[in-house]
């Protein structure tokens, strides 16, 4: 049971309207924990049961159409998927959903509060980020609005309010909610006179009125403050939920009132010119109580009052024999054998659940589900059992790039296979997520095209490649740190947000960036066979049925709206396939569609990727079995002339493309110097070697 001094009170505040930062994301995430009891104990003895569940709705937009006048905000996207994430962990059942149009957020928001807002006893958290607007009434007074995915520009002002949603809204709603206690987060800014806010008050001693109804707001700033993309307001929050900076008041407990108070002491210090704003509803039968959320602590205790606290960090260990395997959590890297002393916060049940597996070359894999509890060591020791497993021997030397002109086209890596301990996954220099694709053989090409033939074996190393397409805030972080040549202004039409790949790349503007991030571009074959997830002999990533318009992004019903405006004077007759709908016109950012079997995003579809070989169309009938590389140089035997090949291959089709052009074996290509390419981009890799 947990303990709560008496130094917190509910205090009774009024509404004054402030500045709010809001973040939408497009697809949806939905998380979900069992009920769970948030029992407290008060000092004069009495306990009771605060809470019986909790739910929380977070919702973030960050892609905005530039055609709308709003600026993308990325950061905004990042921000609530780290926001959603942290109340999974604290007990809270999460629905996540990202860059919502106005009838998706009234349709979601209205399913959410009367879903989970019938229950008295539960407690609602709503956490939203993105772009926020102030108007004026007929009367002079501020009112404040959220803007959605499809909101235009306020000059309409019909429109305007059509498809924003109104901040009294919220304030209206709030009301109809039966749970006892709601919390809105708004990380944006507006104004408006229906939330009257201050933060002139203190948190003080708990009593039991913290049972009574209450609808609390806290706000990351003033209507006239603009709030950054990446938000102080969210770390501040998360820094004290999750225990890494001192709680005000060192009790085990967060109120609404002591929340806000210390946003409003705190994010100011880091981000100049923002001033969060929180209160109470002004509704006396809805202000008297207080949101709690109940903090992690990581050690066992006696409080002032000789009352035991309750750890809630559970302690687990791994060791095998063999040592140096690889650990996973729920699907994630943790480190390898002996993993010492790996805590993780159990929350308020002080008991969770995971999967804990084992991968070592050589050896089987083992998977097991441990229940972890507060205050506890979980040790696991395995021995790990041998398996006989096949290699293929290499059938030649590993192939040689011909003679290279260019001062930047060069591998410099020797081909040789890892460790068998190298991790699984890795961070590159430039931040991005990269995945080891294991060595292996596999049958590359197809009868589909001339240039696809013939089939042939080929064998490539093990390499880590780029989890994601490079994004356009990658791409921007090279030219800063660089001096590299801007992106063209139109880029913002075709990828209008940091998350969304870079298009607009020449193969030698690739080629710097790998150079710049320490890393290269793939060659054919290992772009082919990283492509193929797995798969054997299939067409796609996800195998042999064309997309539907849930695996990529192609030339689908929304490239037809726009084909006669834009693209028929130049391509002709419409060939994108009208009975497909796969969500977007140009590109879609990254990791919108699900992965392949190596994990990797985009495989098939949204940008052609630019790979380290020249274009060869007959290459395949010469290629080396082992890490074949297609050179620069052309020798006509029959002519006796050589010449230098300015055309690089491309992968993977894109949003331009049918159905057939997004199959993981075809073959594009493009000058070198060529980088006014709307629909191409590229991910790098790296070698597995140490």
């Amino acid at each position: 049971m947990f303990i709560v001094s008496m130094r917190k009170i509910s205090l009774f505040l009024s509404f004054s309207l402030l500045c709010v930062a809001i973040v939408f994301i497009a697809s949806t995430e939905l998380f979900s924990q069992r009920g769970m009891n948030v029992p407290v104990r008060m000092e004069s003895g009495e306990e009771f049961s605060l809470y019986k569940d909790s739910y929380a709705l977070v919702i973030g937009n960050g892609a905005y159409p530039v055609k709308n006048g709003w600026n993308p905000l990325p950061g905004a996207v990042e921000d609530v998927r780290e926001v959603a994430g942290t109340l999974k962990r604290h007990g809270f059942n999460v629905t996540l959903k990202i860059d919502v149009t106005k009838s998706e957020f009234d349709k979601v928001f209205s399913k959410f509060i009367y879903e989970f807002g019938k229950d008295k006893d539960n407690r609602l958290l709503f956490y939203y980020a993105g772009h926020g607007y102030t108007t004026k009434s007929a009367t002079g007074e501020d009112l404040g609005y959220l803007v959605m995915l499809d909101t235009p520009h306020p000059e309409n002002e019909a429109e305007f309010d059509l498809y924003s949603v109104d901040m009294v809204k919220f304030v209206s709603d709030s009301k109809k909610i039966h749970a006892k206690h709601v919390l809105f987060m708004f990380d944006s800014c507006f104004s408006g006179t229906v939330l009257n806010l201050r933060n002139r008050v203190t948190p003080s001693h708990i009593t039991d009125r913290i049972k009574n109804p209450v609808r609390q707001f806290i706000t990351a700033g003033r209507a006239d403050e603009p709030v950054p993309d990446r938000s102080e307001f969210k770390k501040a929050f998360l820094n004290l939920l999750e225990g890494r900076v001192e709680e005000p008041t060192p009790d085990g407990y967060l109120t609404g009132v002591e929340l806000g108070d210390y946003l409003y002491r705190t994010v100011p210090k880091f981000s100049q010119g923002q001033h969060p704003q929180h209160g109470k509803i002004h509704d006396q039968q809805l202000n008297t109580g207080d949101f709690v959320f109940v903090l992690p602590q990581n050690k066992q205790n006696e409080s002032e009052d000789g009352d035991v606290e309750l750890d809630t960090i559970a302690t687990l260990n791994v060791t095998s024999t063999p040592g140096g395997a690889a650990v996973y959590m729920d699907g994630t890297l943790i480190g390898t054998t002996p993993v010492q002393d790996y805590q993780i916060d159990t929350g308020i049940r002080l008991e969770k659940q995971v999967n804990v597996g084992l991968e070592l070359s050589g050896y089987k894999s083992r998977v097991r589900r441990i229940t972890l509890k507060g205050g506890q060591q979980s040790p696991w020791d395995v021995n790990l059992e041998q398996m006989q497993m096949e290699t293929v021997p290499p059938k030649s030397k590993p192939s040689v790039p011909q003679t290279i002109l260019e001062n930047d086209f060069t591998l410099n890596e020797k081909a040789r296979s890892p460790s068998p301990n190298v991790p699984q996954t890795i961070l590159g220099k430039d931040g991005a997520p990269m995945v080891l694709i294991p060595a292996g053989e596999f049958q590359m090409g197809s009868n589909y095209s001339d240039n696809e033939q013939p089939v042939h074996t080929v064998y490539v190393d093990a390499f880590y490649m780029d989890v994601h397409e490079v994004t356009v805030g990658q791409y921007n972080q090279f030219i800063h740190a660089t001096g590299h040549r801007p992106l063209p202004t139109n880029i913002s039409i075709y990828s209008p947000t940091d998350r969304h790949p870079v298009v607009n790349v020449s193969w030698h503007d690739a080629m710097a960036y790998a150079k710049w991030a320490g890393k290269r571009l793939p060659t054919e074959a290992e772009w082919e066979y990283a492509a193929r997830g797995g798969l054997e002999g299939q067409r796609y990533p996800w195998g042999n049925t064309p997309p539907d318009g849930t695996q990529c992004n192609f030339a689908d019903k929304n490239l037809s709206k726009v084909w006669d405006r834009e693209l028929r004077d130049k391509w002709g007759d419409d060939w994108s396939d009208k009975n497909i709908d796969d969500g977007y016109t140009y590109v879609a950012p990254v990791g919108s569609y699900p992965p392949n079997g190596y994990g990797l995003y985009d495989m098939a579809g949204n940008v052609w990727e630019w790979c380290f070989d020249a274009y060869d169309e007959n290459f395949y009938a010469n290629s080396p079995h082992q890490n074949p590389i297609a050179g620069i140089i052309i020798t006509d035997v029959e002519n006796n002339t050589t010449t230098i090949n300015k055309r690089r291959s491309a992968r993977g089709g894109s949003w331009f493309d049918v159905s057939q052009g997004v199959m993981v074996t075809v073959r594009g290509n493009g000058a070198a110097s060529t980088g006014m390419w709307t629909n191409k981009g590229f991910r790098c890799v790296r070698a597995a070697t140490h």
